[in-house]
């Protein structure tokens, strides 16, 4: 190894020698090495050699620029209009997905205990408009899927729910309030079929989130009731939610009441 004054020195060596060296017997530029020119022009590489290289470069970081330009638009492009044509064509590929390729549909179907239910069945489509998830969250942006599978047995639910890329609150991460609302309606529809009414509030909502929920994918929210600890006007629930492998990305826990004063309306057994 060449400390940096050595290193300084042999450049300045190299610099001030001469081109070709000097014989001592005629005083004169001895000629160079016959290999030395042999070396150099078979390592030198063609004209078209030079082309081709530059012609495959071109084509292979051209085509890498195209596809990251597109993958980018993608994401960065507004997700399409509830509604529209295109939002449609999205949402009924979701279906299909979720017919087809969703192992935990299968198995749930096949399971006589769980009853399967679409959300806010129980509202008029004027009703619907004016609720946050099932208004502005609705469509293939928001929450495009959401299926219920309900348990009377057990008192639980297992919800799938396919979050779209409008409830991300860093990119491809869905917002934590995005989610708490979405929790908060699975617990309640557990909660909410124990009391005489079927209906009722949140009192108290508690979250441990353990892992990103990353938007454009299918995810189960779990629910189930704490008998051991109802009554006429609390229920306890706890619930977690789960990504397409079964792992574990948020824990809940809430309780909900029956408001002494204050008149509800009716949720019923499917909202």
């Amino acid at each position: 190894m060449f400390g940096p004054r050595a290193a300084l020195r042999s450049q300045t060596h190299l610099l001030s020698a001469p081109t070709r060296p000097i014989s001592r017997l005629t005083n004169s530029p001895s000629p160079l090495p016959r290999y030395t020119s042999t070396v150099a022009y078979a390592n030198a590489p063609s004209k078209r050699s030079i082309w081709l290289r530059r012609l495959a470069y071109t084509t292979i970081f051209g085509g890498l620029g195209m596809l990251a330009g597109q993958l980018i638009e993608e994401k960065v492009a507004a997700p399409p209009v509830p509604g529209s044509l295109e939002d449609k064509i999205v949402m009924e590929e979701l279906l299909q997905i979720y017919e087809k390729a969703t192992p935990i549909v299968m198995e749930l179907r096949s399971n006589p205990n769980y009853e399967e239910s679409d959300v806010y069945q129980n509202y008029s489509e004027e009703e619907n408009r004016h609720r946050l998830t099932a208004g502005p969250l609705r469509g293939s942006r928001g929450l495009a899927l959401q299926k219920v599978f309900y348990n009377r047995k057990e008192q639980e639910s297992i919800s799938i729910v396919f979050l779209g890329e409008g409830t991300e609150g860093w990119p491809t991460i869905t917002h934590g309030g995005a989610l708490a609302t979405v929790i908060d309606e699975n617990l309640g529809r557990v909660a909410l079929r124990s009391f005489p009414g079927k209906t009722g509030v949140t009192a108290n909502l508690q979250l441990n989130y353990r892992a990103p929920v990353y938007s454009g994918h299918f995810y189960t929210f779990h629910s189930r009731l704490d008998k051991e600890r109802i009554t006429e006007r609390k229920a306890y629930v706890t619930g977690e939610v789960r990504d397409p492998l079964g792992g574990l990305c948020v824990e809940a826990s809430a309780l909900f009441v029956v408001p002494k004063k204050l008149k509800l309306k009716e949720l019923g057994e499917t909202y």
